[in-house]
């Protein structure tokens, strides 16, 4: 008997989703509003723990991070997929590394979404170079951006990650 996977989508990540795709095209229209690559970045570590610790297929919630990673990509001008290329830069050759080697476990969402915003402009900054274009300066905009997204997610991802 074949057994197939059933797709279990709740209304509230319909809402959720919804509230998200508002709020970034709201929000690149101010300039000190969290961008949430830190945030999402967070979320999708616990997504793949979650599915390695289940076994389980990764699910509406990872494909819409992912959809939203590329939006945000879209709206703050950041080269197409670079946040992808990030995450998975950092998730398979830092994440467990940093888990592993902190010693202060309260911090590791906050290093967590430092390293999205370094390693989003690593990656952006070498599209950059390669493609012979300007360098996105880091402003002060996103100072205040990371410091919002580093106390929400050690709000959010205590003891999660």
């Amino acid at each position: 008997m074949k057994k197939t996977y059933e797709v279990n989508i709740s209304g509230s990540y319909i809402l959720l989703a919804v509230f998200f795709i508002f709020y970034q095209i709201i929000a690149s229209t101010f300039t000190y509003a969290p961008i949430f690559y830190g945030i999402f970045f967070c979320y999708m570590f616990c997504l793949l723990k979650e599915r390695e610790r289940t076994l389980n297929k990764l699910d509406f919630r990872w494909y819409f991070s992912l959809f939203f990673l590329f939006f945000t990509d879209i709206t703050y001008n950041f080269f197409i997929f670079s946040s992808w290329i990030a995450f998975f830069i950092f998730y398979y050759a830092y994440a467990y590394w940093l888990k592993s080697n902190l010693k202060i476990e309260k911090l590791i969402p906050i290093i967590f979404v430092l390293c999205a915003y370094i390693f989003v402009f690593i990656v952006d900054i070498v599209f950059s170079y390669v493609l012979e274009q300007d360098f996105k300066t880091f402003k002060f905009g996103y100072v205040i951006s990371v410091l919002v997204e580093c106390i929400l997610a050690f709000i959010f991802f205590k003891g999660k990650i």
